[in-house]
């Protein structure tokens, strides 16, 4: 499980610590580097699957799959001299692993690197094959989803979720359980990882939902849902809200993985009602407190109040213990006039779900407007 990660000049950071939690919250405002910090390990991670990482010592910001990060003059600082970043983390399994990146070539995507540590860093679950990454610009729903997707490397879901309904279709025809019997929801009579994704469903999002994967060909998949009391017995993705499909891999993921894996999400809380929101954190929470690591971006307090409220403890559905969530929030307070990252506020919530502070910007602004409305 990684424990720790340290930018030096890595895009908007000059040296910039991170404390990393079994569950980890990037939250903030817009284009204060919460999005740097996880390009940063799916960066290592593209790069080994391309073998570039482990073979040659070299980076690779584009390679077709995870993420493109331009080139050499995009992803170092514009302050750095000389041209060169580092990406250092530690791990409780393999220790601590640092590259020092030379970008000195600036229009160059893959960019030589020197290594120090134990050379043990695929032991870690980042490089592992059921390592998931889910990005924001996830796919929404389609008349129909190819089982291949057009990426040189991918993730068992798809980076942009594009794999989930392919999952789902041979899951249920193979009659796979979860991967972790904590995950097992409340009201599922079995393991199976059919029947306990369409429990989560339900509870997410608020009516009785089955998420349906029919093959139409060798190449292709419909997916479909089936709304309890509703007076046709079948949708299509495109005729149900955007919701549906954009939560189907965020709710999957946890339920696949296994103790030891690694989930990073970012905005796992998009198009979703409030009350949703909440509740994927409260799911990603107990992956977390079941021995997943998860790392998430988000703009919701909502889902932030969702985990609050399972460290608190949920009668129905469980509780995640209070050391084992961070938040690491951004505001622009912290940033001086050459747009360096000074410091970050990182807040911890007690066993009563209460956080340990509440800086100015943190959502806040509900009150902020409330405030200006009621003068």
């Amino acid at each position: 499980m990684i424990t720790h990660i340290e930018l030096k000049n890595f895009k908007c950071f000059i040296d910039e610590p991170f404390d990393i939690a079994p569950l980890t919250v990037f939250t903030g405002i817009n284009g204060m580097g919460k999005s740097s910090c996880i390009q940063s390990l799916v960066l290592l991670k593209q790069s080994f699957e391309s073998t570039l990482l482990q073979n040659k010592n070299q980076v690779d910001l584009n390679n077709k799959s995870y993420i493109d990060l331009e080139t050499a003059s995009d992803l170092c600082n514009i302050n750095a001299y000389p041209k060169s970043l580092d990406i250092i983390f530690d791990s409780d399994v393999t220790g601590n692993h640092q590259w020092k990146i030379d970008a000195s070539k600036t229009n160059e995507t893959i960019l030589n690197a020197t290594y120090t540590g134990n050379k043990q860093y695929e032991m870690d679950a980042l490089f592992q094959k059921d390592f998931i990454y889910l990005t924001a610009e996830r796919l929404g729903p389609r008349k129909d989803y190819n089982r291949k997707a057009d990426r040189v490397f991918n993730t068992k879901l798809g980076v942009q979720g594009e794999l989930t309904p392919t999952y789902i279709f041979d899951a249920a025809k193979k009659n796979d359980d979860i991967g972790i019997n904590g995950l097992k929801h409340p009201d599922a009579k079995s393991n199976q990882l059919y029947e306990n994704l369409n429990a989560w469903i339900s509870e997410i999002l608020g009516r009785s939902i089955t998420a349906k994967v029919s093959e139409i060909d060798t190449q292709n998949v419909k997916l479909s849902f089936n709304i309890k009391d509703s007076k046709a017995t079948e949708f299509s993705a495109l005729q149900v809200g955007f919701g549906f499909s954009f939560s189907l891999p965020v709710i999957l993921a946890p339920l696949i993985a296994k103790p030891g894996d690694l989930i990073i999400i970012e905005n796992p809380e998009a198009h979703l009602h409030p009350s949703a929101q909440a509740k994927i954190g409260k799911l990603l929470a107990l992956a977390a407190q079941n021995g997943v690591q998860v790392i998430i971006e988000t703009h919701s307090d909502h889902l932030i109040n969702g985990i609050r409220l399972i460290v608190k403890g949920d009668e129905k559905l469980g509780q995640l213990d209070a050391d084992k969530v961070l938040i690491h929030y951004f505001n622009s307070e912290y940033v001086d006039s050459i747009s360096q990252i000074d410091k970050k506020k990182t807040l911890r919530i007690n066993q009563n779900g209460k956080l340990d502070g509440w800086p100015k910007g943190f959502f806040d602004e509900w009150e902020s407007n409330l405030r200006k409305l009621l003068q």
